[in-house]
């Protein structure tokens, strides 16, 4: 075997052991989202319920629906059943991934005329700064003068210790992009089915009428009944959310979806030293890996040696 070879052989021998010991730590993706999965005694007639989600952390949350005027009712579907949902290309699918097509029941519709109703979600624990959405869809509007035609949507927040959000903490990372269409979108088997196939670009108004709220009614310049939707990624702690929805006159219905982050992959932990070994500070799998190095280069070195004695 020429020497040239066994020199070649053995530094293969080296990096590959090296290679062997190496590791990475894998994080979830920023912005990495699980959607809020919805349910009650009888979904069909839902005042009332819970909403879990995949962050254990968040573990999730009860809401009641409680009408104050009107009326209405509470149901809870799936997005391929209403035809809506959000894909990646509009702004709360880039924060927490396309929520359809799917089949789970992750919305909550709210629907009746001329109503007034309020929904309230407690969370468990106090959703950390930054990790929950509140998206709302199927804000219409029918006349072009006189926004109580429309579906009007007032959002308020409290934190753990009962202080209010300010509008701004509300609005959080979705400033600037609060209103969307979720027709807005490539026309292609991703594309909600309510679209009917074209893209729509209405969106609803936003308003904060007070310091600690923020309101959003459909356009009353365009008459608009499909995927104009609002949506909220709030920059503080929330422990409970409050959903003030108002129909004009008409039957009319609105949809609640909510989304929280998910937390990071925790990187894999060093192995511990070898029970049977004592503790020198020394690293068993370095320890390990140089032997076998040691072992490979010496079994060349023989086999060299051999070689030149025939």
């Amino acid at each position: 075997m020429p020497r040239k070879f066994l020199v070649l052989a053995a530094a293969s021998v080296v990096a590959s052991a090296l290679g062997f010991g190496a590791s990475s730590a894998a994080l979830a993706s920023p912005g990495d989202g699980t959607w809020g999965t919805w349910s009650a005694t009888n979904p069909l007639d839902a005042p009332s319920g819970r909403i879990t989600f995949g962050n254990t952390s968040v573990v999730g949350a009860d809401y009641t629906f409680v009408l104050n005027s009107g009326s209405s009712t509470a149901s809870i579907e799936s997005v391929s059943a209403a035809g809506e949902w959000f894909t990646a290309e509009t702004a709360p699918g880039a924060w927490a991934g396309a929520n359809g097509p799917s089949v789970t029941d992750n919305i909550l519709t709210l629907s009746g005329a001329a109503a007034n109703a309020t929904t309230t979600i407690t969370f468990d624990n106090p959703v950390p700064a930054d990790y929950l959405a509140l998206v709302v869809s199927d804000l219409d509007s029918t006349n072009a003068s006189d926004p109580l035609y429309s579906d009007r949507v007032t959002i308020t927040a409290t934190t753990s210790s009962g202080a209010s959000l300010t509008s701004s903490e509300l609005q959080g990372s979705a400033s600037g992009f609060e209103v969307f269409n979720f027709c807005n979108v490539t026309v292609n088997a991703d594309m909600p089915t309510d679209c009917g196939g074209a893209v729509a670009t209405a969106v609803p108004v936003m308003q904060t009428p007070s310091a600690t709220s923020v309101y959003f009614f459909g356009n009353i310049a365009v008459s608009s009944a499909v995927g104009n939707s609002a949506w909220l990624a709030p920059s503080a702690e929330v422990k409970t959310l409050t959903i003030v929805w108002s129909s004009y006159a008409v039957l009319s219905d609105v949809r609640l979806a909510l989304a929280v982050a998910q937390d990071p992959t925790p990187p894999t932990p060093p192995t511990p030293p070898s029970p049977n070994l004592p503790d020198t500070g020394v690293d068993v799998g370095v320890v390990t890996l140089s032997a076998g190095v040691l072992g490979a280069l010496g079994a060349f070195a023989l086999l060299a040696a051999h070689r030149r004695r025939a």
